[in-house]
C-alpha cells in the first residue's frame, strides 16, 4: 500500500530509506529565490538533478525501496539547511545528494565526496558505479574538504554523499547526463 506524500514516496513495509537531494533549487540559499547552480548551453544544473532525482525515486521505488526527495520540483522551495533535517526526520539510511561539476568547458568525469573514512569505501563504490552507467572519466571518492567548500552543509546528516554527475559546460558529459 502506498504512502504519498509531497516528498515521502512509500510503500508500508519498505526499508531501507534513502534520501535522494536534487541540489539548488527554489530557497537553496536565500528564501524566494531561485538558485538554478551551475549553466551551460540553457541547461542549469537543478534542472538536470531534479530529472535525476525523478528517474531514480522511481527506479528505486520499482526496488522497494522507499524514497523521499527533499524537493519535489521547482516550485518546492528547500534551503540547504533544511535538506539534512528532513533526511533526519524520515529516518533515511542514506542520503544522496546529485550535483553538476562546472569548470572551464574542458574538465570532466564524475566525482562522490563524502565525510569521514567510514565512507570511503562505499563512496568509492558509488563513483565507479555512476561512472560505469554514465560512462564518464572517474575522478574519484574525494572528501568533503576536497570539495570547493571546507565543510558541505547537507553532510550535517550521515552517511551522506554528494555527486558530482559531470560537468555541464563539458558538451560530451552534459549529453550524457541528459540521455536517459
Amino acid at each position: 500500500r502506498f504512502r504519498r506524500g509531497r516528498r515521502f514516496d512509500l510503500l508500508t513495509d519498505m526499508k531501507p530509506i534513502v534520501i535522494l537531494d536534487p541540489g539548488h533549487g527554489l530557497g537553496n540559499k536565500k528564501a524566494g529565490r531561485y538558485d538554478s547552480g551551475a549553466e551551460s548551453n540553457n541547461y542549469t544544473e537543478a534542472e538536470i538533478v531534479m530529472t535525476w532525482a525523478n528517474e531514480l525515486r522511481d527506479i528505486l521505488r520499482a526496488r522497494k525501496v522507499a524514497v523521499v526527495r527533499t524537493r519535489v520540483d521547482d516550485k518546492d522551495p528547500c534551503s540547504i539547511s533544511e535538506r539534512a533535517r528532513i533526511a533526519k526526520r524520515y529516518n533515511g539510511t542514506i542520503m544522496i545528494s546529485l550535483h553538476c561539476n562546472a569548470a572551464t568547458g574542458t574538465a570532466s568525469g564524475s566525482e562522490t565526496f563524502y565525510r569521514g573514512d567510514s565512507n570511503k569505501a562505499f563512496a568509492t563504490r558509488l563513483n565507479a558505479i555512476v561512472c560505469a552507467g554514465l560512462g564518464t572519466k572517474n575522478r574519484g571518492a574525494k572528501t568533503e574538504s576536497q570539495s570547493q567548500h571546507s565543510t558541505l552543509a547537507v553532510m550535517a546528516f550521515q552517511p551522506c554523499f554528494l555527486i558530482e554527475l559531470g560537468f555541464i559546460d563539458n558538451a560530451g558529459d552534459r549529453v550524457k547526463m541528459l540521455d536517459a
